[in-house]
């Protein structure tokens, strides 16, 4: 189960970071973008951290992060936010943290 939770969080990071690597590459320079990727990168690093308490604070930090740059990506492109899909993100990360909480720790 510990393997497949690393999985399920690195996969997250990877597509994440490619989704702001190819918005990248459609739009002029943004920081938003730029701030997908770093965080999406970092995600990837917190899981080789083998403090599992650091880890699973620098997690929840991330997905915090990850969730308010999503929200003001929906924002700034749509002008308006899309609540199914944020609600969505939020049970995905809860259910990401609450896996780490009870296999990881």
């Amino acid at each position: 189960m510990v393997i497949i939770i690393y999985v399920l969080i690195g996969l997250y990071a990877i597509l994440t970071g490619m989704a702001g690597i190819f918005q990248l590459k459609e739009n002029e320079f943004q920081d938003r973008s730029i701030s997908f990727v770093v965080v999406s990168i970092s995600m990837l690093v917190i899981l080789f951290i083998t403090n599992k308490n650091s880890m699973f604070i620098m997690l929840i930090v991330a997905f915090i992060i990850m969730h308010l740059l999503s929200i003001a990506e929906g924002i700034l492109t749509k002008r308006k936010l899309t609540y199914s899909h944020h609600i969505i993100r939020f049970i995905f990360h809860v259910i990401l943290v609450l896996l780490v909480y009870n296999y990881i720790l």
